[in-house]
């Protein structure tokens, strides 16, 4: 809570600047708070674990409870681009084996923009989750997102450094870092 940024933050599916994720019985809107633990949980907090980026500030950007459009797309990578450094995301085609997809023309142009203009010109960073298709057998090659020039793709290890039952290989991922396990191993590890 305390790195929390407003300004870094937005509800683009209901256009107001709570990213509150909608509450399901099976909780499955938990994974972006999960990885903004990760990524910025505050040092010595009381409570459980300590964030890679304990100082980052983050915010959240909720996207993903409504239908998603070229443009839901687009204005979730282009928010603040002169505030936000990193942008994160765990979202694009089904991961179901035979789904070929990527970014429509608005997302393409935020990628773009972003990159070129984002951060004061340095230009922004897009870092995107490989995949979760690995039961199907799905190739992260095929994803748009994460095979983009303008995108850093990042798989997953299992607590015990072992590849989980739901990660895709591909030739783009350029690196990978700690998630959810198998089920004799922790779910997140921080």
């Amino acid at each position: 809570m305390q790195n929390y940024d407003p300004d870094a933050s937005y509800d683009v599916n209901d256009g107001d600047p709570d990213p509150q994720p909608r509450y399901t019985q099976l909780n499955d809107n938990r994974h972006g708070t999960r990885c903004a633990g990760e990524v910025a949980a505050v040092a010595s907090n009381g409570i459980c674990g300590v964030g890679v980026a304990y100082n980052a500030k983050i915010g959240g950007v909720r996207m993903l409870d409504g239908e998603v459009t070229d443009m839901v797309e687009a204005q979730s990578l282009s928010l603040n681009p002169q505030h936000i450094d990193v942008y994160s995301a765990s979202w694009g085609p089904e991961d179901d084996g035979k789904t070929v997809d990527g970014p429509a023309k608005l997302a393409k142009e935020a990628f773009m923009r972003g990159v070129t203009e984002g951060r004061g010109g340095l230009g922004s960073i897009f870092v995107w989750a490989s995949g979760n298709g690995g039961r199907e057998k799905d190739s992260c090659n095929c994803d748009g997102y994460t095979n983009s020039i303008y995108t850093l793709s990042i798989s997953s290890s299992t607590q015990n450094g072992n590849v989980p039952w739901y990660s895709e290989a591909c030739s783009s991922t350029l690196a990978t870092t700690y998630s959810s396990g198998n089920l004799n191993e922790k779910q997140i590890v921080s």
